[in-house]
């Protein structure tokens, strides 16, 4: 809480239910006090102007859930996709399931999309160990620093927010589970009276080899020549990777740092041929950003600038033996080596102004700088079919070399408390680029507070999402061609909420929600241009449920439908493709004492149907149930978790596009995960 007041208040609410209803207001009150989003505060998420939902690492770890990827299958409206390279995402309440950079994420209040793919696969992996909290924005509101997200956001918080007074959070954590998958990491913060430093680190690795195919070619993904030299065969989708986080506070000024070092297998094939085992694609990610945050009478100022790194560096066999390509025969196939680095540099000011009664105003501006800053292009000879590398950086690069775009966003807000029930937040966001702007957006959000146990929101706004980096410079390749006249994607979103609180641990949230989304990115195996082809209207419900049965039990539930059109290139409206129409998702713990707990997540997505003109039947819905025996030894403070995933076994699939993997992307069926973590 914000000073030892709220905290002791804190406690008197739950020590005295009784008085529940008089003490929430003063606890509202000086939660109003926080001037952030609830992405960036420890804000109550209910009485905030988005449609959010926060989960506490504490309670994911005693299911067994593993990584970040794990924990965001379980928030309303959020299902996985995934593409011939294994760049798996995360598909908020159905919009555009192919494409990347849908949602923002970021780790401590720093955007970590790539600027390759504008998506963050690479994180996805991240131990759920290293994570304190994660907090989900669905929809279009969540605006920061001039960072839009087009159909939601995710922060995670790691342990770097810590509290004097609060237990330690330093740990050392060990796994080894399916697929030989080990991992290794700790958590430490140090401390004095001015300054605060966090470091985690962790490194994990697999063996994970999953059976696929037939692979693209048997669809004529290059030539019907080479339809007989398809495989099914294990797709590699190993892992190995590394990441050491640094965050310093000192005073007013702040450091947050990030290594990370990703590397994994080449999945199903760069050009939809499944590739040898040792192939390999790295996403590697670097950041670094400085922070000034002062409070001078009536305004706050934020300022910040940093700067990010990232890559694409595959490394591959790209066609089989015996591969025919225009009349060139690869008698021992074809391979390529393709390297692109960018960097991006940005530097944000914003000031917060509370001199007027009950108004916060907020006026800022976020520059950015986007720029490819290395390429290397190496195939096998195109001429001549030798298997040999030739360097074609120069004559035939696979991407813009010179590649760059500049980005400015203005936003001006203003969060007007009309009297302690009734709260508006509204402004406009303006953003311009080098290319196509996306210009003014609006934002208009209502939250009605009529007491403890309802309240009431209703949202509209407005977002977009520019073009990636693949989207826009990707040259001379068969399955993607990139188009800088692409415009913008944009949203304009409609929503509205209502929380019935029961108590101050449970609670029932409710949500109806309409987007309008024209200028959709799509591309296909037939026409590999990248084109503003799509428009979709999406609607759909959301509901969600925490609470207990008993005593010593956690109980959390939700369920979403979502349904709606689209056409594309303003032609005959069609259902949406690739798209789950009902997903439905919980987990209950029980605690059998103070020290052994058992946990059980269910999942449970439902068929999807295909694009227009594929006439394969639907993607088949599917069913998975987890459990987890959690064992935690108080006096020496450590926990062991020992965890089954998908115990009976489910053939999971995420839909692959038309023309190429007939029979969808595989994931792993049933597999186990020990966790051993020492607390400090």
């Amino acid at each position: 809480m914000k000073n030892g007041i709220s905290f002791f208040l804190f406690l008197c609410f739950i020590s005295l239910p009784l008085q529940a209803e008089n003490l929430v207001s003063s606890i509202f009150t000086d939660m109003k006090q926080f001037d952030k989003i609830a992405t960036q505060t420890k804000q109550n998420e209910h009485y905030q102007p988005y449609i959010i939902s926060v989960m506490q690492s504490k309670e994911l770890e005693k299911l067994g859930v593993s990584n970040l990827k794990e924990a965001l299958t379980l928030v309303p409206g959020i299902d996985m996709a995934t593409d011939n390279l294994n760049i798996q995402t995360p598909i908020f309440r159905g919009s555009n399931p192919f494409a990347y950079g849908q949602s923002k994420l970021l780790i401590d209040g720093v955007v970590v999309n790539n600027l390759f793919m504008d998506a963050y696969s690479e994180y996805l992996s991240m131990p759920i160990e290293m994570i304190k909290r994660i907090e989900v924005i669905r929809g279009p509101g969540s605006k920061v620093d001039g960072i839009n997200a087009y159909a939601g956001s995710i922060n995670v918080i790691t342990y770097a927010e810590d509290f004097k007074g609060f237990e330690s959070n330093d740990k050392l954590v060990f796994k080894y589970g399916s697929y030989d998958y080990r991992m290794g990491g700790f958590v430490k913060n140090f401390r004095t009276k001015e300054f605060m430093t966090h470091i985690d680190f962790y490194y994990q690795k697999d063996n994970k080899k999953i059976s696929s195919g037939p692979d693209g070619l048997s669809q004529g993904s290059l030539g019907a020549a080479n339809v007989g030299l398809s495989q099914s065969e294990k797709a590699p989708l190993w892992l190995d990777e590394y990441s050491l986080g640094l965050n310093v506070k000192y005073k007013d000024f702040t450091l947050k740092a990030r290594i990370l070092k990703h590397k994994q297998g080449s999945a199903y094939g760069i050009n939809l041929a499944l590739p040898q085992d040792s192939d390999r694609l790295k996403l590697p990610s670097y950041y670094a950003e400085l922070g000034y945050a002062k409070k001078i009478n009536d305004f706050n100022i934020d300022i910040k600038a940093g700067l990010q790194y990232g890559a694409f560096d595959s490394k591959a066999k790209l066609v089989p033996d015996g591969a025919n390509l225009g009349g060139v025969v690869f008698l021992d196939g074809a391979y390529g080596e393709h390297y692109a680095k960018q960097r991006v540099l940005y530097q944000s000011s914003y000031v917060k102004y509370s001199g007027i009664e009950n108004h916060q105003i907020t006026l800022g501006y976020r520059v950015t700088q986007e720029k490819t800053i290395a390429m290397t292009s190496k195939l096998s000879n195109r001429a001549t079919g030798d298997a040999a590398l030739v360097d074609y950086t120069n004559i035939l690069p696979f991407f813009d070399k010179d590649a760059h775009r500049n980005v400015v966003a203005l936003s001006l807000q203003d969060e007007y408390d009309v009297n302690d029930k009734l709260s508006f937040l509204y402004g406009v966001n303006y953003e311009s680029t080098s290319y196509k702007d996306a210009g003014f957006e609006p934002r208009v959000s209502l939250v009605y507070y009529k007491d403890f146990k309802n309240i009431f929101k209703a949202i509209y706004s407005c977002s977009h999402r520019n073009p990636s980096w693949q989207e826009m410079f990707t040259k001379n390749n068969r399955a993607r061609v990139g188009s800088t006249d692409l415009k913008p994607e944009k949203i304009t979103s409609y929503e509205f909420a209502y929380i019935r609180n029961f108590t101050n641990e449970s609670y029932l949230q409710s949500d109806v929600f309409y987007l309008v989304n024209k200028n959709q990115i799509y591309n296909s195996a037939t026409d590999p241009v990248y084109r503003n082809s799509a428009k979709t209207d999406i609607y759909g419900v959301e509901l969600e449920y925490k609470g207990h049965i008993f005593a010593n039990d956690k109980v959390y539930v939700n369920y979403t439908y979502l349904d709606g059109r689209y056409s594309t290139d303003g032609g005959k409206k069609y259902n949406l493709p690739n798209v789950s129409h009902h997903l439905a998702k919980g987990y209950y713990i029980y605690s059998f004492s103070g020290t052994l707990s058992l946990g059980t997540t269910l999942k449970y997505v439902s068929s999807k149907d295909r694009a227009k003109g594929d006439a394969r039947s639907k993607v088949k819905a599917y069913t998975t149930v987890d459990t987890a025996l959690n064992y935690k030894n108080r006096y020496y403070n450590y926990t062991v978790n020992v965890s089954l995933k998908n115990i009976f076994d489910t053939d999971v699939r995420y839909p692959s596009p038309q023309n190429t993997y007939v029979d969808d992307y595989a994931q792993a069926r049933r597999t186990f995960l020990l966790t051993l973590k020492k607390s400090f």
